[in-house]
């Protein structure tokens, strides 16, 4: 009888530690949810307002939601003045139709509108800091967690861009999600419904952004190869299956493509344009001059011409002045290219300013995020070049990094294109600076295959 008392007050204790846990978890995520919403709410009201009008340069989105929902198809966003019906594939479709649907409920760009995608917009980045907590305590434990939490939840350019109508903070989301999802994937069979379920997810994400298309090889090869060896028929078939729910995600909208333009395009057709942006002579004659000489929301010249010809015509014709231009001087190209890779890693404006002037920011705002930004990066750096090693799971991350930054540097880049990929450096980082001090979880108890993260919740 004893010896059954004595058991069922191990029960209880057990049970209440269990429930005690749970609640622990929850709390902690809603804490870092919660301060991470006021973080961007308050940023929004103290700079450019909380539901005012968002600039004419920063608005193509604004126009395409609300031609989208006048019209009912995407046209172009570039066009201000002149009114226009053609059909545009220069944007994804997916945050235009947000828009759409925000205006639909609100009025277009009215208080109320603006004020709802900025709380969307802080919603979005407050959840990837609760999914980088998830990520990183399944990585490196608690304390990595915690400290890689709250290195997303002050990173400026997770709070940075809550105030603009732009794709950038559910990117962000949408980036940390794919993490989270691949990284739960070594809990699962090959032959589950899940790969390809996970395949329409990166198609969906593709939607929104096609700029992490680059790095989707990673994210499916990473659970993989946390749960099975580099064997030809165990991979076979979660990346068929991923393959085959990407292609079945993206090809409502590549026929749409097919059908207006006549030809085949992934998501987008704004590329080329892109390419003459990082190309055109005041790349590195003029670069303070680049958008307000070439980009048709600040440029009247650029907006006759597409007026004049089209908007499909005009990236085609931006396109060949960009390959004539590379072809003419490639070594102006590759230095051109060397610039932008610095302002992307370091947060410096070499590709933006003139010859002669610093690359370094002179607003104090804008200074601190380029050394925010320029001190993850020297924590990777000196850290693999002094102990050269980092964990499996570390290596997975800064590849899908790294693979990233290649279309943005190659093309222009600007500050906030460093965001999407902001909350998986938090866990790299984290992760090296515990690793350095000594705190973080032996390798030894690392959660493996089929371990949940915390067995108490599942997460």
């Amino acid at each position: 009888m004893r010896h059954r008392q004595k058991g069922l007050r191990c029960a209880k204790g057990q049970a209440k530690h269990g429930v005690m846990g749970v609640l622990s978890t929850r709390v902690s995520l809603g804490l870092l949810f919660t301060a991470a919403m006021l973080l961007r709410l308050g940023y929004c009201g103290v700079t450019l307002g909380l539901g005012q009008p968002i600039p004419i340069h920063y608005s193509e989105y604004l126009i395409q939601g609300q031609r989208l929902l006048e019209q009912g198809t995407q046209v172009s966003p570039l066009i201000v003045d002149v009114p226009t019906t053609a059909p545009s594939a220069l944007l994804p479709p997916a945050y235009g139709v947000l828009v759409a649907g925000v205006f639909a409920v609100f009025g277009t760009e009215t208080f109320a509108a603006t004020l709802a995608l900025q709380v969307i917009n802080a919603l979005a980045t407050s959840i990837a800091v609760v999914l980088v907590f998830l990520i990183a305590r399944r990585i490196g434990g608690p304390r990595v967690a915690w400290v890689a939490a709250l290195i997303a939840m002050f990173n400026p350019t997770l709070f940075g861009f809550t105030v603009h109508a732009w794709d950038t903070s559910l990117f962000c989301l949408g980036v940390t999600l794919a993490a989270w999802m691949s990284m739960r994937l070594s809990d699962t069979p090959s032959g589950r419904l899940v790969w390809p379920a996970f395949g329409f997810y990166l198609g969906a994400l593709a939607l929104l952004n096609p700029a992490l298309t680059i790095a989707y090889p990673f994210l499916v090869l990473w659970p993989l190869t946390r749960s099975r060896e580099w064997r030809f028929s165990a991979l076979l078939a979660p990346v068929g299956l991923s393959i085959l729910g990407w292609l079945i995600a993206i090809t409502p909208w590549t026929i749409r493509n097919y059908v207006h333009f006549g030809e085949l395009m992934y998501i987008r057709a704004g590329l080329l344009h892109e390419l003459w942006i990082g190309s055109c002579p005041e790349a590195d004659e003029d670069p303070s001059a680049v958008f307000p000489n070439q980009f048709p929301l600040q440029s009247a010249e650029a907006q006759d011409r597409i007026a004049a010809i089209g908007e499909q015509a005009y990236i085609k014709e931006t396109g060949r002045k960009a390959i004539d231009a590379i072809a003419q001087d490639p070594w102006r190209f590759a230095r051109l290219i060397a610039i932008r890779a610095v302002d992307y890693w370091a947060g410096t404006i070499f590709s933006h300013v003139r010859p002669g002037r610093s690359g370094w920011p002179s607003g104090v705002l804008r200074s601190a995020v380029a050394a925010f930004l320029l001190g993850e990066v020297l924590v990777i750096v000196l850290y693999l070049g002094i102990r050269r090693k980092l964990d499996r799971d570390l290596w997975w991350l800064l590849a899908i990094v790294l693979s990233f930054s290649i279309v943005y540097c190659i093309t222009q880049t600007q500050v906030r294109f460093r965001a999407p990929t902001e909350p998986l450096m938090a866990i790299i980082v984290a992760s090296i600076v515990l690793d350095i001090i000594g705190s973080r979880r032996p390798p030894g108890i690392t959660p493996t295959a089929g371990q949940p993260d915390d067995p108490r919740t599942g997460i």
